[in-house]
């Protein structure tokens, strides 16, 4: 897919954001908590994290405009993993407003992050947590990027436990089904992300539902 961004400004209409974009971003923040959060919010730690970005003390938090109002944002964290001292850039969200979800400025987003790898020449790493729309993130990520891996959870999580428990009720009933101990299928976002990622070593894997 060829890149839509300029290779010294990168995406238009998008910008970084500064200090008095904090409280647009964090009402958009609890949007998103509210759709997607499994553990509870701290609102001081959320607008420190916005801070570290407007203030530039280690992050970026590319926003999108419209009406005069932030209705889009991605955020980022340089970061180094527990086994290396080698930095990356994590992105932490990618949220659009609901209202403005038939646009593009999802995809503007993972531009910019892609335009802010390049121009600061470290990786960028993006994972989904979310029991909503997942397989759709999934196939708009792998669109532009490679898919190295994948989430799992397991046990009693806060603000989605009924979610979580559907979904481990949805496990069990496949591998009830199975008709071996090594059987290959998988519940459909993870055959998904195993197609996606070109990861299923050439083997069949049968499609559900």
């Amino acid at each position: 897919m060829k890149p839509f961004y300029h290779p010294e400004t990168g995406v238009p209409g998008v910008r970084f954001a500064t200090p008095a974009d904090e409280d647009q971003i964090f009402a958009l923040l609890l949007m998103l908590h509210s759709e997607n959060g499994m553990f509870g919010v701290n609102d001081t730690k959320v607008r420190d994290g916005i801070k570290v970005a407007t203030r530039r003390k280690g992050g970026f938090i590319w926003v999108i405009d419209e009406g005069g109002r932030v209705v889009a944002t991605l955020g980022m964290l340089i970061v180094t993993d527990w086994y290396s001292d080698d930095e990356y850039l994590l992105e932490r969200w990618n949220f659009v407003h609901p209202k403005y979800r038939k646009s593009n400025y999802a995809r503007m987003l993972i531009e910019q992050a892609k335009w802010t790898s390049n121009l600061m020449k470290l990786p960028v790493q993006v994972g989904i947590n979310s029991f909503a729309r997942t397989e759709g993130k999934v196939r708009l990520y792998a669109r532009h990027m490679p898919c190295v891996g994948a989430f799992f959870m397991y046990g009693t999580i806060p603000r989605q436990n009924e979610k979580m428990r559907e979904e481990a009720r949805r496990i069990e009933e496949l591998n009830k089904k199975a008709h071996t101990e090594r059987s290959r299928e998988v519940v459909p976002v993870v055959e998904t992300i195993l197609r996606v990622g070109g990861r299923d070593e050439g083997h069949n894997v049968r499609k559900q539902g």
